[in-house]
């Protein structure tokens, strides 16, 4: 083996474990140091493809045998085919927030595959590589289609990294813009002057010359800046345990502690919060994690006052970190502690309620009965269904806005009495008459109980009947009262509409409202019990819905029998 060839030998190995080092520690603070998004991950695919192929192309410049090198040649290749595909999921993915859609993601990756096989043929075809030994090698066909491949993909990674840059480094100094830039340009440089052999003419006019493809070592430079870039200028989104200035500035009070539970630093907010709780309170609850007791979330009371603890890990190079968040709850507690007591007084609104509802039924008579029942069900059951719903309000808002909640309580129990005072109301009629009038005074009522549950309602009322059949009249009533009352606990609606037309041969309902609607019809109980009773007058329905559209229900009710009465 000659001087020379030795040379070159220690030379690529020398600077090639160099690099991978320098690779490994680079990729190794990003993934601990940032938050690994899509574009970090893509990132480090690039970096751990760039190492292997820095780590088979010495295994193939040591191989003892042209197989053995020959197979470290394939690896290698495969590792640029893999990067090339990485470099532009990253670049996209550091523009656009988001990774390529899967079904161009498998496509993207059938090139790499395509590449890699027509390489490990080459033996069989020779198209690849014209010529291959120990002392050097000859491009085919192949080799330039390969070569046109890895550039179309690394000219539009380029591409949105050259947006990337405009819109992160607009504000930067030039050079920062260029050093940045370069770690794109440079590497493709690099590889164009070895891959056209300018390299080898400029280095043939030495005696002695060694010359290898650097393009790997390039793109370790390349990595490097971008790690620059990351800690200098947030190129990659820094873990928060990073950003002290921001840190200390919160309203917040937040502690960094060690692996020992230890304080190591505080914001002012937490010095200042200090100044009003004694030091010994702290102590105990770190006494906890110490321990090894560990504990996500604590709630602490002291002197009145209320804390809740949070606490999060965060690894770092030299030991496990962890900090600490406290936030003081005590206003929160204090109106729970009103909410409750409201409560309370709901609950006792409601156990009155049922003691009326027992007494009106049992004073009720055995003529006027249906029309009590009727008179009960509907304010009884609008009654409830309001405040049901306002109690959904108060549970929505309970943890984001304790005094909306508190309101929404108060609503409630101002519903519940209402109700009792209107059942107070209910007297015995000499005589009950089912007419077109009484229907669209019934039916208005009952809108407004629907109208303070914070829904606008509109009624539609045409050909008023002066007497309707008794069994047709509480049917439209109960299909309203149901179809009220899905509007309200389901549909999310913030409108309802009724329309009722009563013709010389059938009565047509429509209603409908603007909530959130289904892909398609669900039915439960209420549903079906609408369907069985129209069943029984020979009536018909149709409910249509679709995902943001609504809910609508049409109904037909045929007054065959009540004409031939009327003959």
């Amino acid at each position: 083996m000659s001087y020379i060839l030795k040379l070159e030998i220690q030379t690529i190995c020398t600077v090639h474990i160099i690099a991978i080092i320098i690779s490994i520690i680079g990729s190794m603070m990003l993934y601990i140091k940032t938050d690994r998004d899509d574009s970090v991950k893509a990132f480090l695919v690039m970096q751990t493809s760039i190492i292997l192929w820095m780590v088979f192309k010495i295994f193939k410049t040591i191989a003892p045998t042209v197989s053995l090198r020959w197979g470290f040649i394939v690896l290698y290749y495969a590792c640029v085919c893999i990067l090339e595909v990485a470099f532009l999921e990253f670049a996209y993915g550091h523009y656009k927030g988001k990774r390529i859609p899967i079904i161009i993601r498998y496509i993207l990756y059938m090139f790499p595959m395509i590449q890699i096989t027509m390489i490990a043929m080459n033996p069989l075809h020779h198209m690849f590589y014209k010529t291959f030994d120990f002392f050097g090698d000859t491009f085919g066909i192949l080799f330039y289609v390969h070569f046109i491949i890895e550039y179309a993909f690394i000219i539009a990674g380029s591409y949105y990294c050259v947006l990337t840059f405009r819109k992160e480094f607009m504000n930067k100094k030039l050079i920062y813009r260029y050093m940045i830039s370069s770690a794109i340009v440079f590497p493709m440089i690099m590889n164009l002057l070895y891959v056209s052999k300018v390299f080898h003419k400029f280095l043939r006019t030495f005696d002695d010359y060694i010359i290898f493809d650097v393009t790997p070592i390039v793109f370790t430079w390349s990595g490097l800046l971008f790690v620059y870039a990351t800690f200098k200028h947030n190129f990659f989104n820094i873990s928060p345990i990073m950003k002290h200035e921001i840190i200390h500035k919160l309203d917040t009070p937040i502690v960094v502690l060690d692996s020992a539970y230890d304080m190591v630093y505080k914001n002012e907010k937490f010095e200042l919060m200090l100044e009003d709780i004694t030091v010994d309170i702290f102590e105990g609850f770190l006494k906890v994690y110490r321990k090894g007791n560990y504990v996500r979330e604590q709630e602490v009371t002291y002197n009145g006052r209320y804390f809740m603890m949070f606490l999060k890990t965060i690894a770092s190079f030299k030991e496990t970190e962890h900090i600490l968040i406290i936030r003081d709850i005590t206003n929160y507690r204090k109106v729970e502690h009103e909410i409750n007591n409201e409560q309370n007084k709901l609950i006792k609104a409601n156990d009155e309620l049922r003691e009326m509802i027992e007494t009106l039924k049992e004073l009720s008579k055995v003529g006027a009965r249906s029309y009590v029942a009727r008179e009960l069900h509907d304010i009884v059951g609008h009654s409830l269904v309001v405040t049901i719903k306002l109690l959904e309000v108060s549970n929505l808002y309970y943890n984001c806005d304790k005094q909306l909640s508190l309101d929404a309580l108060r609503d409630a129990i101002s519903t519940i009495e209402l109700g009792i005072g209107e059942m107070k109301t209910i007297k015995e009629p000499d005589n009950i008459s089912y007419s077109g009038d009484t229907l669209k005074k019934d039916l208005n009522k009952m809108l407004e109980h629907v109208e303070r549950a914070g829904i606008k309602t509109n009624l539609s009322f045409k050909g008023v009947y002066s007497k309707l059949d008794e069994q047709i009249y509480l049917m439209i009533k109960k299909i309203c009262t149901e179809l009220m009352t899905n509007a309200l606990k389901h549909s999310k609606a913030t409108e309802l509409f009724i329309s009722i037309q009563i013709r010389h041969t059938k009565i047509e309902l429509l209603v409908i409202d603007n909530g959130i609607g289904h892909a398609k019809v669900v039915k439960g109980n209420g549903l079906t019990g609408i369907e069985e009773r129209l069943r029984s007058l020979e009536g018909k329905v149709r409910f249509n819905t679709s995902e943001g559209e609504g809910f609508i229900s049409k109904i037909i009710i045929p007054l065959k029998r009540e004409l031939e009465s009327l003959k």
